[in-house]
């Protein structure tokens, strides 16, 4: 290979080309008009400490391992195979299961506290070393947070959604959703062709609340802080020539389009059946 300069370089080692990896961009939504110190250092100790948080709950037994770069009020996640992992033990689904599952863990507790995000999935090349990172991936993750997912949403490539949708849909058994829950809920959910990512999958297929870390995270009161925001940022944005002349024309509808999405989470386990199985165990029945 020859550099900019005319000078020959030896790339010879696996590790220095491009790998495989599920990359997902993280952008958080209105921050940039916040000029206040408490609430800049606020957002950076929450963003930036979940961030690094969840690059350091990579485990020896599992046959990935993540990489998080945060900057400012952005982040990228990788995740990728473990050196020397048989091709057999490999399953690209799965992977993308538990990189989506992972970031929405780790989102649950930047929504608690009031802010939205938006950004992109894929799966693709890509390359990071101690220096940064580059590839197709993460332009394209880039370019779906940025062009794409026009509402604040995580949006997964079209390609990539559908095929994991279909994916996931074929992966469900249908008799133990019936069983167990009242609807079922979707780690990737779809509207208007769009394929994105379900934040409050977890809250809404098992327990209604999480510990993370230090902190409970619990779906009611997410909804109230995020509800808090968005009526006051509607308020701000209602004006549409005033948001118009500010060119947010389309705030006001991203807010009023998450609010109505928010409306729909709530938990789906069916509790008369899950308290009456408990119930049949101590009882003896």
């Amino acid at each position: 290979m020859i550099s900019p300069t005319g000078k020959l370089i030896f790339i010879t080692e696996d590790k220095n080309m491009y790998r495989k990896m599920v990359v997902i961009f993280v952008d958080l939504l209105g921050t940039k008009n916040n000029k206040r110190f408490e609430d800049k250092f606020l957002i950076h100790r929450l963003f930036h400490g979940e961030a690094k948080t969840n690059e350091q709950r990579n485990l020896d037994h599992v046959i990935y391992d993540r990489k998080v770069y945060s900057f400012s009020d952005c982040a990228y996640f990788f995740y990728y195979y473990k050196d020397g992992i048989e091709e057999h033990r490999k399953d690209d689904m799965k992977l993308i299961q538990i990189a989506m599952s992972n970031t929405a863990i780790s989102l649950l507790r930047i929504l608690n506290a009031g802010y939205l995000v938006r950004g992109g999935i894929t799966f693709g090349d890509a390359y990071f070393d101690e220096l940064g990172f580059f590839g197709p991936a993460v332009e394209e993750a880039y370019g779906l947070e940025s062009s794409y997912a026009d509402v604040p949403m995580i949006a997964l490539s079209p390609q990539l959604g559908k095929k994991f949708y279909e994916w996931e849909e074929a992966e469900t058994s249908m008799e133990i959703v019936n069983l167990l829950m009242t609807s079922r809920p979707m780690l990737v959910e779809k509207e208007s062709n769009k394929y994105f990512l379900n934040i409050f999958y977890q809250l809404e297929a098992f327990s209604t609340e999480l510990v993370l870390e230090n902190d409970r995270v619990e779906l009611d009161e997410i909804k109230r802080n995020i509800y808090r925001v968005i009526s006051r940022d509607k308020e701000k944005y209602k004006d549409k020539q005033a948001a118009k002349e500010e060119r947010k024309a389309t705030i006001y509808e991203k807010l009023d389009w998450f609010e109505k999405y928010l409306q729909t989470k709530h938990n789906r386990r069916n509790l008369d059946i899950i308290s009456g199985a408990y119930s049949g165990v101590v009882t003896g029945d």
